[in-house]
């Protein structure tokens, strides 16, 4: 009989654990504002997608579930340092939490929306071709000039650009950001691809 309280306690606690542990992957994987996936989760889940393409490469046979594209989208948006200045970082805060809504409502569950840093957003769409990324990435751009954000307008720049010769996500990381950067040099709210 004892034997059989304890196991029943035992699976209790293991239960409650499992809670806990839960809990605690998502205060380490999400971003406290926006609850989108933070930079630690891209870039784990982001190398686990880059090795799996990596791998599908030097295979012969393929299979119906492999990662066949990744492309990445960086978004920034566009002068949001005014935003704050002029509003307060509330409202700044609120506008950040609405667009990251819009973000997830852009794309599939598939697809890895999460938050960078401050306005900076990236978006790995997997087992899409580049053409179609790039699709994508226009037509939300306009989209994203067309909404409003907690009762604002705002543009974002975006970089886009799928796995080719890279030797690591990081690698490809950076070279998105520098197409991101070169739509803000070119005047902002453009999509800048290879």
């Amino acid at each position: 009989m004892e034997k059989i309280i304890l196991a029943k306690k035992l699976k209790e606690e293991i239960k409650k654990l499992k809670k806990e542990n839960s809990k605690l992957k998502k205060l380490v994987y999400l971003d406290d504002l926006t609850r989108l996936y933070n930079r630690r989760a891209l870039i784990e889940i982001g190398n686990r997608y880059f090795d799996s393409l990596k791998k599908l490469k030097q295979r012969k046979t393929k299979r119906r579930n492999d990662i066949k594209f990744l492309n990445i989208l960086f978004l920034d948006i566009d002068d949001f340092k005014k935003i704050n200045d002029k509003y307060g970082h509330g409202k700044g805060d609120r506008v950040l939490k609405s667009f990251s809504k819009f973000l997830l409502s852009n794309f599939r569950k598939t697809d890895i929306v999460s938050r960078y840093g401050g306005e900076e957003f990236v978006v790995l769409l997997v087992n899409v071709s580049y053409k179609i990324a790039k699709k994508i990435s226009l037509k939300l751009r306009k989209k994203t000039e067309k909404a409003s954000f907690n009762g604002l307008r705002i543009t974002a720049s975006i970089g886009v650009l799928n796995l080719r010769r890279e030797r690591s996500f990081k690698e490809l990381v950076k070279k998105a950001d520098d197409l991101m950067y070169q739509a803000k040099k070119r005047g902002k709210n453009q999509v800048v691809f290879i």
